[in-house]
């Protein structure tokens, strides 16, 4: 009775979820600060659903972003930029568009990051965005599973898939290192 009844706060509470090929990210977290200048394109972050099965807002989905600091073809680093949060109560909104900067690659990690039970579940890409181009990037809520539609908006009805773009929701550490991913959130050194 006594295990029953933790399992029942467990899942009701926390979620107790795993996280997924025990891939996480770590380090200190930064607001996102959106780039400015000529060469740009947008992220459109947003979650599936807008509201859980309470009438509430689901809690935040957290997308990290990373862009390329040296290198060239299978030699490149990428270097933390920010964490943006996604929700219908914070001021960014559900869906939030960010700015990035466009024409080098960016890693992007979308997706459910639990900071109370360490539950981390994240879709993770590598892309190069193009000037004026928004992608978008919809995450489930779902505790189970964290898949993300993803496409270039071409108008309000129509989406096309993303040239090159590189899906490594089942990267482990290693897989990510080897792409130039630091997964303990490391700037790129100036």
């Amino acid at each position: 009775m006594r295990n029953f009844i933790l399992f029942i706060f467990c899942v009701a509470i926390t979620g107790c979820a795993s996280t997924d090929n025990g891939v996480s990210f770590s380090g200190g977290s930064y607001e996102y600060i959106e780039p400015t200048g000529p060469n740009i394109a947008y992220l459109h972050l947003e979650t599936e659903q807008k509201t859980d099965g309470f009438g509430f807002a689901p809690y935040p989905h957290t997308a990290i972003i990373y862009e390329q600091c040296t290198g060239e073809g299978e030699d490149i680093s990428f270097g933390y930029v920010g964490d943006v949060e996604v929700s219908t109560e914070l001021k960014l909104g559900n869906p939030a568009t960010v700015k990035v900067k466009s024409n080098k690659p960016i890693f992007l990690a979308f997706g459910l990051i639990h900071p109370v039970n360490g539950y981390e579940c994240t879709s993770k890409y590598i892309f190069t965005p193009e000037s004026d181009k928004t992608y978008s990037f919809i995450n489930s809520v779902s505790w189970s599973a964290c898949p993300t539609k993803t496409g270039v908006i071409l108008n309000q009805d129509q989406t096309e898939p993303i040239e090159g773009l590189q899906t490594l929701d089942k990267a482990t550490h290693m897989q990510l290192t080897l792409k130039g991913v630091n997964t303990n959130r490391t700037r790129c050194k100036t």
